[in-house]
């Protein structure tokens, strides 16, 4: 059964191809051009907010003024492609974003015991969010990108 976590991941994420849908080749270069590149950049250590600022930064002078003669329908596509891929970037970002502990077995406790209730709830129950969890955590390029490093309560 989904939880009011999974809930708001799928609304960014449909919100996300529809945004790519009527942005074009903004979300196209957004996509699957700067998200690439920001993990790329996360892995070799680089701060993350300069990073993107930089990127949105250098993203948006090409988007505007590198003329591309492609079709309105090739533009709709390219732009759904980018905006799912950051939709799924958010998406994840929703689903890991809550804090984790370290566990008395010497691993790591997702959700942490600490959250209130409801919150606590939600996201345990949900069938996407251990799931998502245990992936960026044992992939590093992707716990780099998501903030996972660090965020544990103590």
């Amino acid at each position: 059964m989904l939880t009011w976590v999974d809930l708001l991941a799928l609304m960014v994420l449909a919100l996300s191809l529809a945004l790519g849908y009527r942005g074009g080749l903004v979300l196209a270069w957004v996509g699957l051009l700067g998200l690439p590149l920001y993990a790329a950049a996360l892995a070799l250590g680089l701060p993350a907010f300069w990073t993107a600022l930089a990127l949105g930064l250098v993203l948006g002078a090409l988007a505007k003024s590198l003329p591309l003669f492609l079709s309105e329908a090739a533009e709709r596509g390219l732009g759904l492609l980018g905006g799912g891929l950051l939709g799924l970037f958010l998406a994840a970002a929703i689903w890991t974003g809550f804090p984790s502990e370290p566990a008395p077995s010497g691993g790591i406790r997702y959700p942490s015991l600490r959250l209130p209730t409801p919150i606590y709830q939600g996201v345990a129950q949900s069938p996407f969010a251990r799931r998502v969890f245990a992936w960026a955590w044992g992939t590093p390029w992707a716990r780099k990108a998501l903030g996972l490093e660090g965020q544990h309560l103590r």
